[in-house]
C-alpha cells in the first residue's frame, strides 16, 4: 500500500500563512503527487507485486489525478475511514510513504505540520515528539507490516531515518524555510522514486515493522484552548492534561485515527 500526501512532493512549497490545500500551489502538488505515486506503483509492479493500493491521505482524501495512475492500481480515497491505512492487513508485504512531510515546528521543514497545520502544536508518544511518519508507521507496524520506503523533503527524510532506519528514502527537495526550497525537477523526482522503490523491494528482508511500547501514552498539544476543549468533547477516551493538551493511553494502535 502506498500512502500519498501532497506536501512533500517535488516543487511544492505552498504560500505563507496558508495550508497547502488553500494555496495556489495545490493543483500542481496534486498532479506531482500523482506522478510520484505512479512511479512508486510501477516500481512495485515491475518487482513482482500482485496488488498495489494507492491511498490518498491528504486532507479530504480526494486530491490525486486518479486516472493518471497505473491502471493496475487499486485506490483508497475520501474521508471517513476511521483509521489510517484503510484495508491494510497482514497479507501486505510493506507500505510506502510518498509526499510525506516533517512534523510541526521542524527547522527548515517545507510545509511542516502534524496532521492539522492549524490545530496541533505537537503530538507526543510516551514523551517523544512524533509526526505523521512515525504515527502512520506504528499503525502498519502493529499489523506486522513494515514501512519500506519514504519520500519527503530532506527534513522529512531525516525524520523517517530516525524512526525507520531500514527504510529506503528519497529527498525531493531541501527546505530553506516553511515555504521555500531547492527542489529536484518533478520528472527527476519521479525517476528517483521509481529506482528507490525497486531497491526497497530488493531489500525487503531487511525491513522491520515499527512499534511504540505497549500501551503508549499519547498527548496532543493544541494551538488554542478552544480547540482542546472541543476535541475533548468530540473524542472518546481522551482527558484534559492542561488547558491546551489532551492525553490518552492506547490499548491498541488500531484505535489511532490521526
Amino acid at each position: 500500500m502506498i500512502g500519498v500526501d501532497c506536501d512533500g512532493v517535488a516543487c511544492a512549497v505552498g504560500e505563507p500563512g496558508r495550508a497547502l490545500s488553500a494555496s495556489g500551489d495545490m493543483p500542481f502538488a496534486a498532479a506531482q503527487a500523482t506522478r510520484e505515486a505512479d512511479a512508486a506503483a510501477r516500481a512495485l509492479f515491475d518487482a513482482g507485486a500482485e496488488k498495489v493500493v494507492v491511498w490518498d491521505n491528504h486532507g479530504c482524501g480526494a486530491n490525486l489525478r486518479f486516472d493518471r495512475l497505473d491502471p493496475r492500481c487499486e485506490v483508497a480515497l475520501g474521508a471517513g475511514f476511521g483509521r489510517r491505512w484503510p484495508g491494510l492487513d497482514e497479507t501486505f508485504a510493506g507500505v510506502l510513504m510518498v509526499g510525506y512531510h516533517a512534523m510541526e515546528a521542524t527547522p527548515g521543514g517545507v510545509l511542516a505540520h502534524t496532521y492539522s497545520p492549524g490545530a496541533y502544536r505537537w503530538i507526543k508518544v510516551d514523551g517523544t515528539a512524533v509526526g505523521e511518519i512515525a504515527l502512520d508507521a506504528a499503525v502498519a507496524g502493529e499489523i506486522g507490516v513494515p514501512v519500506i520506503f519514504a519520500s519527503s523533503d530532506e527534513a522529512g527524510c531525516d525524520e523517517a531515518r530516525r524512526f525507520l532506519p531500514w527504510a529506503q528514502t528519497v529527498a525531493t527537495k531541501q527546505g530553506r524555510g516553511r515555504n521555500c526550497a531547492f527542489s529536484l525537477h518533478p520528472a527527476r523526482a519521479a525517476e528517483e522514486i521509481f529506482r528507490a522503490a525497486r531497491r526497497a523491494v530488493e531489500r525487503i528482508e531487511e525491513m522491520r515493522p515499527f512499534a511504540f511500547a505497549a500501551r503508549p501514552q499519547v498527548e496532543i498539544r493544541f494551538k488554542r484552548v478552544t480547540q482542546a476543549l472541543k476535541a475533548r468533547v468530540r473524542r472518546r477516551g481522551w482527558r484534559l492534561a492542561g488547558p491546551f493538551t489532551l492525553r490518552r493511553t492506547f490499548e491498541t494502535w488500531a484505535d489511532w485515527a490521526g
